[in-house]
């Protein structure tokens, strides 16, 4: 139960930070501490909650930062720039839930995995394929 967890966690970690830090946070400390398979159980099901909540503009901001991490050494510049700059329009986006990631940035998002390959990132549900 531990090893599917953790690899439960892996898919969708990416996912649940995009939706709200504090959730992230949250089941990152009670993997530290999971020793039951109730535990287990229990992780699994936070994880199934906070999928279904809206994005959080902040969180997932925070996010697409993160995910850039991996894109970053191998990047050429237009392909920095063009994030940056998708970065920017979504700052100035006066909503601050969404329901999904914006198109053009799931899109995006999907073009560098394709063009920088990450095996952790193609595991993972937060870029749609």
């Amino acid at each position: 139960m531990k090893k599917e967890t953790e690899l439960l966690w892996a898919s969708e970690k990416y996912s649940v930070m995009a939706k709200g830090y504090n959730f992230y946070k949250d089941i990152q400390g009670k993997m530290r501490e999971a020793q039951l398979v109730e535990d287990y159980y229990e992780i699994q099901r936070l994880i199934a909650d906070y999928k279904q909540k809206p994005y959080d503009k902040k969180a997932l901001i925070n996010t697409l930062e993160h995910v850039w991490g991996y894109f970053k050494k191998e990047a050429e510049e237009d392909d920095k720039k063009h994030f940056f700059s998708l970065l920017d329009e979504l700052k100035r986006v006066e909503d601050e839930h969404f329901d999904e990631i914006p198109y053009e940035f799931q899109l995006y998002l999907y073009y560098l995995l394709e063009k920088y390959p990450s095996d952790y990132l193609n595991q993972s549900t937060f870029i749609k394929k």
